[in-house]
C-alpha cells in the first residue's frame, strides 16, 4: 500500500487539495498519521484521516477524525453485550439444584 500518493482531503488543512508522497503509518498520541514528504521536499506527519489514503467511505465515518475505526457495528455491541452478560451469570441453574436423598 506505501508507498504512495496521497490528496489531502480535510478543507481546514493549509496543503488541502495537495498531493504529497505517503510512505509509512505512524501512532502519535493514538492518532494514526502518515509520514509524507512535504512540497518542499522535507519530511513531515499528517493525520491519515486528512487524507485519501483511507478512502472517502472511511472519512465519512464518524469518529475518524480522532484517528478511531469502526470494528463492531451497533448490531455487533449489542450482541457482545449480550453474550457477555450470559458468561457473567454462568449457568442458569447454577446453586439451585437440591441432591435429591
Amino acid at each position: 500500500m506505501l508507498p504512495c500518493e496521497v490528496r489531502v482531503t480535510d478543507r481546514a488543512h493549509p496543503l488541502c487539495g495537495r498531493v504529497l508522497e505517503a510512505r509509512s503509518f505512524r501512532r502519535l498520541k493514538g492518532e494514526l498519521m502518515l509520514a509524507v514528504v512535504l512540497p518542499d521536499g522535507s519530511a513531515g506527519t499528517i493525520a491519515a484521516a486528512a487524507t485519501s489514503v483511507l478512502g472517502e467511505q472511511a472519512r465519512s465515518e464518524p469518529g475518524l477524525e480522532l484517528g478511531l475505526g469502526t470494528v463492531l457495528t451497533v448490531d455487533g455491541v449489542r450482541r457482545l453485550r449480550a453474550l457477555l452478560g450470559a458468561k457473567s451469570r454462568g449457568p442458569e441453574d447454577r446453586g439451585t439444584r437440591r441432591r435429591a436423598a
